[in-house]
């Protein structure tokens, strides 16, 4: 299956189909304005991804909500969690990527490139009878992730994944020594590499 046995957590009880997925998923895709909900309605900011992103999923992919890690523009690693459906108290005609990233950014960074490594499962998406209702249930999910990006074995996929860290640009400098009776000293030569 796409999940293994349930991981023991603190909170448990509250989600018991939480799990780490057999295998991580990365999202690669532009954040895009989204609802305006996440800061405005529920005061959780998101992420939203380019409606692109959802191209990457396999066909079998649950909406749910999951977590895992982010960059942002290759920048930083920052525990996350996101759902990833219709938003049903909100009656979403259209599938989303919504990524809330555990940390607190200065200002919005429409336009930039972020990248989500997917690691875990928390649940299903359930329509809530009051906003309220939603609200907790988000504060339990973060609680949740946050619990299980903790473990070491998270900690090896944020710290190791080659996905969420590409290769940097990389600016290197040869020289290449020319016989000194050519009259030159030194020929640099410039190679630039882009993830």
């Amino acid at each position: 299956g796409l999940l293994t046995p349930r991981l023991e957590s603190s909170n448990m009880q509250v989600r018991p189909d939480a799990r780490i997925l057999d295998e991580p998923l990365l999202l690669v895709g532009e954040v895009v304005k989204g609802f305006g909900r996440g800061s405005k309605v529920l005061g959780i900011p998101t992420a939203n991804l380019h409606e692109d992103a959802l191209k990457q999923l396999p066909a079998s992919f649950t909406n749910g909500i999951y977590f895992g890690f982010a960059t942002v523009d290759g920048h930083g690693t920052h525990p996350m969690v996101s759902s990833i459906g219709c938003n049903p108290y909100f009656a979403n005609k259209a599938r989303t990527v919504e990524p809330h990233l555990l940390h607190d950014f200065p200002e919005d960074f429409y336009g930039a490139k972020i990248r989500v490594l997917i690691t875990g499962y928390l649940r299903s998406e359930a329509d809530f009878t009051s906003l309220d209702a939603l609200i907790e249930a988000i504060k339990t999910d973060i609680a949740i992730a946050k619990d299980f990006l903790a473990r070491p074995d998270q900690i090896t996929q944020r710290d190791g994944n080659a996905g969420l860290h590409p290769p940097k640009s990389t600016v290197g400098t040869f020289l290449l020594p020319i016989a000194a009776a050519a009259g030159i000293g030194a020929v640099f030569f410039y190679w630039r590499s882009r993830a």
